[in-house]
């Protein structure tokens, strides 16, 4: 997948459009095709990336340098754009396509494992502009696995343990009550309700904008999300991050919220969402993620009470802290103090690793859970 990625940008050096919607794409094309059909797997890509007949013979000149089957030791990510500004800027030069087929030879660096594992144990904080671009990208791609939980109402299928012998006997009505369409109840799933809670304070300033990206990839999957997020008072930002592309959607956020980068008021938020929201979004059977380095101003026996409220109201209450993944971190902030005895589990937040952990980590039940 850390290929794929670096595949887009090698395209986006090259001068092509290159959004994240198309690479989440091109990305299940090559979940089906596998890379051995190359010739499928480059007209697909070219469907995908390329917009205008130009536009063309740089994606086929890109394609074909970036999946060369033994790398070599020259880089070729400086020369990428001048195929395109040869391209658009000659174009009745006899020579530029000689030029273009002699800078399509150069040799391809794969993305070494330990670059791609650097950037996924990397802070949030200490990344540069492109390795955010690519830690978005990544982000964008995840796919969490959500917990899930018993249904109401049955399945009824061609196989299972207990007779649907209502479905039976309306459907022997077709054929004068004797029973041949035999059918069974099988038990159902749905998702579990999902409610983000997350800290935009200035203390929280380096990670929101990450972590309001993992919650447009929790909205994207099939299951109930609600996503608030708070600094001095409390805002609902579902309807906003319902968006499609991830930067339309936080540009819709940042006009909605007034209290960005502001102080912190935690208990005070959490009273609105339990005196306002709990009712219509938290409910009983929801798994609720609390993100906030735990930096409160106001008093902390308020958040305690109002922790002690919230985890009364929901299946699980997890305490999300970017800087819990640090070296040597010690939970010393009057606001963790006051919240730790009322949180069901306590994770880091701050890197790609840890995103994508607890993106499998909330299938997890407590024992006794149904």
């Amino acid at each position: 997948m850390a290929n794929l990625v670096q595949f887009g940008r090698t395209l986006r050096q090259a001068g092509l459009s290159v959004g994240i919607d198309a690479q989440r794409d091109f990305l299940r094309v090559v979940t089906l095709l596998g890379v051995a059909r190359r010739a499928d797997l480059k007209a697909a890509g070219r469907a995908l990336f390329t917009r205008r007949r130009d536009e063309r013979p740089i994606y086929d000149a890109a394609f074909d340098l970036f999946f060369r089957r033994a790398p070599l030791a020259a880089a070729p990510a400086t020369r990428l754009p001048r195929i395109a500004r040869r391209r658009r800027a000659e174009p009745t030069d006899p020579t530029a396509g000689r030029e273009a087929a002699v800078t399509a030879d150069l040799p391809i660096v794969q993305v070494g494992a330990s670059v791609v594992e650097r950037l996924r144990t990397k802070d949030f904080a200490e990344l540069s502009p492109e390795e955010a671009r690519e830690a978005r990208a990544m982000i964008a791609s995840l796919q969490p696995s959500l917990p899930r939980r018993p249904a109401r109402r049955p399945n009824v299928r061609r196989s299972g343990r207990r007779l649907a012998m209502r479905t039976m006997l309306r459907r022997s009505l077709r054929t004068g009550g004797e029973v041949l369409d035999w059918r069974w109840h099988r038990r159902a799933t749905r998702p579990r309700p999902i409610v983000l809670v997350l800290d935009i304070s200035g203390s929280m300033e380096r990670y929101s904008r990450f972590l309001l990206r993992f919650a447009h990839a929790l909205s994207r999957v099939a299951a109930p999300v609600e996503v608030f997020v708070f600094g001095t008072r409390l805002t609902r930002v579902t309807r906003e991050l319902r968006r499609r592309d991830a930067d339309v959607a936080l540009d819709r956020v940042a006009h909605t919220v007034v209290d960005w980068s502001g102080g912190t008021r935690i208990g005070a938020s959490l009273r609105t969402l339990n005196r306002r929201w709990v009712r219509r979004t938290v409910r009983s059977g929801a798994v609720v993620l609390l993100v906030s380095d735990g930096w409160e101003r106001d008093d902390p026996g308020l958040l305690a009470r109002e922790m002690a409220t919230l985890r009364r109201s929901c299946r699980r209450l997890i305490w999300l802290d970017p800087l819990a993944g640090r070296p040597g971190f010690e939970p010393a902030t009057q606001g963790l103090r006051a919240a730790l005895p009322y949180v069901d589990e306590f994770l880091p937040c701050g890197t790609l690793a840890s995103l994508e952990d607890l993106a499998h980590q909330l299938v997890a039940t407590r024992r006794g859970e149904p």
